[in-house]
This record gives C-alpha cells, structure tokens and sequence, in this order.
C-alpha cells in the first residue's frame, strides 16, 4: 500500500510518543479525499483524513417495533398533555339539589363546567379519565372536588353534581359509586341511621357520605379477603398433598390484599392533606361562606373531627392488610422450610438407595468375574452356592454400611 509524504510524517510523529509510554499514538486513518482537495501534481492515492477522536458511526438497520413503540408513546403523550385543553368533552352527571332530590340525567362540556362553576381547565384534567387516578380533594373559593377512584363529584353550597364514566376498567372501583348511590337522597337530607351525621352543612354531607362509600368498600375488601386467606390457611395445614395449589391461591390472595392496602394509603394521602392545611379546611364550609360569614382559619373543629375519624378508618386498613401480608409471608418461609427440608430428605434416601446398588454392583460382579473367567471345580460341591452367597451379601452391608457412614458425615459437616 502506497503511503504518501504527509502520512509518513505523521507516523514518524507518533514513534517517539509510543516509546514514550503513549498508550494511542496520534496517527490519523486516511480515506478518498475529494478530488479539489489534492494538491496539483500530486498523485490522488484515494485517501482523506480523519480526526482521530472523532468516533466512527456504523449505520445499522432500524427496528421497526421501536419505531411503532416511540410513535404510539409520542402519541398518548400528545393526548394526555392536551387533555386539559379539550373543553368540548361531554360530561354525564346526575344533580342533586340541596334537598336530595336528583334531577333528569344531562350534559356539561369542560369550558361549560369551567365557567359555570368557576374552575380552571387544570382542576378537570382527570375528570373524565376512565382509570382510578389518584385520590385527591381539590379545595376552591366555591366549589369541592372529590376524586375518590371512579367516584368524582363536585361539590357547591346546595348542589352536587355526579359524573358518571362511561368505561370502568374493574369492578372493585365500581362498588365505590355503587354504594355511595344507594340511599344517598337520604343521606344528602340527613336522615339518621345512615351513617352521616345529622346537622352538618350540605357539602360536609356529601363529603362524609364519599369517605363513608370508600373506607366501607375498602373495609369489606379486606374482610372478604382475610377469610380467604384464613380457610386457605387452614387447608395448608391439613391438606399437605395440596400445598402447591395453596400457595399459588395466597399469591392470588396477597396480590388482592396489596392493592386494598395501596387503595387505603392513597385514601388516607389524600385525607391527610386535607388535614395538614388549616386553610383547606376553614375553607370548606361552603354554605357559611356563601351565606356570608366565611370561618376564620382556626374555626374547622367539625371538618377536622370528620377528616380524622376517616383517616383513622382507612389507616386501620393500611395497618391490617399490612399485617395479614406478613402473616401470610411468614407462612410461605415456614412452607419453603418444609418443602426444603422433605427436599432433603428425598435427596439422602436416594443417596442411601444408590449405596446399596453400588454395593450389590460390586458384590455381583466379583462373582461374576470369578464364575465366568476363572476355571473352579466348585460345581460339584454342596456348600459353593451358600459360601458364595454369604460372601456377596457381607460385601455388600460392608460396602453398604461404609457409605451410610460418609453419608451421615457429610450431613454432619452441612449442619
């Protein structure tokens, strides 16, 4: 290959550096250069230059199932970002009057609620999101939101409005609106016996009637589980053959607990910061503010006794499903335990059984070697047959008992 008179420099550059302990001499790749940038009466030996830092990129073929990946992520998110600016979305609901009473189901846009209720776009941006979202209570000058999973409502001084999702990805949120819908027109009126209590304003009403729904819901989960959980418990005890099933069932059982318990505390969250805001609370007593005799920020003795009473119930389900979990946990080690240890035992009677073939094995072929190889004039004799077989069976308890004695040293050194 044909090196030309500035290569040749550069490489005469770059020797003394290598002996110098240089690790990457400064040489330079050369390729094609372009044609204007030969030197006249030069030869074009077909090479240019090339930075010697300057990484050198392979083209390699694209994957078309990241592209679609890239593509679709680019898509949901463009969606979700302008999601607080589609003010034509329809919104189902159902109104109730500060009586109780529910009028004919109707239709509000986003811009429509925005401007009627004053709300910002922002405030409705998981209004209409089919998922659980997070819990959260959005306190403004006249208006409560409450987005308890698939529940959301808002809440005025003598209305409250009720939206209704059109999809619901599982049944267990459904309950929530399922529950708070039942009797609430008697619950909104402050009829006893309901489990709200009688005199709070209009908005505490609905309020304890949403964090009533939930916490019960939540409650119940749990109950239904841990009685699961419980006779599952008990099959293990009694039905050894069956632990494979029985495990695969806590797991399901445990999978169920994790997500109450993660419903709770996202419950108990939300409830929190409520409670962590003097602000917040004075400022829900919206029928006195309309009224025209807002409350100071200290005075929000009856919010905060209701907040806590419902922080309380959803904490002592976080604390309770967390317990279950461990005990079902501690159970599943103790089971490993056993299968360990009948995985053991499994492993040293197949030891043993293969000590005694080994000793048959080399017993049978002694003899074996002797009958067939060895010229004997035992054939005739009485007492051949019994000596021989004497013989094979004390080799065999000798070879038999020499390795259960290794055996039970090896186990000896495991302990």
């Amino acid at each position: 290959m044909l090196i030309s008179t500035g290569c040749s420099s550069q490489l005469r550059r770059a020797v003394p550096k290598i002996f110098q302990g240089s690790i990457i001499p400064e040489t330079r790749i050369w390729q094609a250069p372009s044609p204007r940038s030969t030197p006249h009466g030069h030869r074009n030996l077909g090479l240019r230059a090339i930075h010697p830092c300057r990484p050198i990129h392979t083209q390699s073929a694209p994957n078309h199932n990241n592209v679609d990946q890239s593509q679709r992520l680019f898509d949901l998110s463009l969606s979700f970002s302008r999601t607080p600016l589609s003010g034509n979305t329809n919104m189902r609901y159902t109104r109730y009057n500060g009586h109780g009473v529910a009028m004919p189901f109707s239709k509000l846009t986003k811009l429509d609620i925005v401007n009627q209720y004053g709300l910002s776009a922002r405030d409705l941006r998981t209004l209409d999101v089919p998922s659980d979202g997070f819990p959260h209570i959005l306190i403004r000058e006249s208006t409560l939101l409450i987005h308890m999973f698939n529940l959301r409502l808002l809440v005025q001084a003598g209305q409250l409005l009720v939206f209704h999702l059109e999809d619901t990805p599982t049944q267990e949120p459904d309950t929530i609106s399922r529950v708070f819908l039942r009797d609430l027109e008697s619950k909104l009126r402050g009829d006893p016996g309901l489990g709200v209590s009688v005199g709070l304003p209009y908005e505490l009403r609905v309020l304890e009637a949403a964090l009533a729904a939930v916490t019960s819901t939540l409650e119940a989960e749990y109950v239904l589980t841990k009685d699961q959980v419980m006779k599952t418990l008990r099959m293990v005890d009694k039905e050894e053959g069956e632990i494979h099933s029985n495990l695969r069932t806590l797991l399901e059982l445990v999978r169920k607990l994790a997500a109450t318990e993660k419903r709770a505390r996202q419950v108990r969250s939300a409830v929190q910061d409520v409670l962590n805001t003097d602000e917040d609370m004075a400022a829900i007593y919206l029928s006195d503010k309309q009224a025209g005799k807002p409350h100071p920020v200290e005075d929000h003795q009856e919010v905060e006794y209701l907040l806590e009473a419902y922080y309380k119930a959803s904490d002592a389900v976080v604390q309770d499903a967390t317990s279950l979990m461990g005990t079902i946990q501690q159970t599943e080690e103790s089971i490993q335990s056993i299968l360990d240890v009948r995985r053991n035992q499994i492993m040293v009677l197949e030891a043993k059984i293969e000590i005694l073939m080994l000793g048959m094995a080399v017993a049978t072929l002694v003899a074996g070697w002797y009958g067939m190889n060895v010229v004997n004039y035992f054939e005739e004799s009485g007492t051949a047959f019994a000596v021989l077989v004497s013989s094979s069976l004390v080799a065999i308890a000798f070879l038999s008992r020499y390795g259960f004695r290794q055996l039970r040293r090896i186990q000896k050194m495991h302990l």
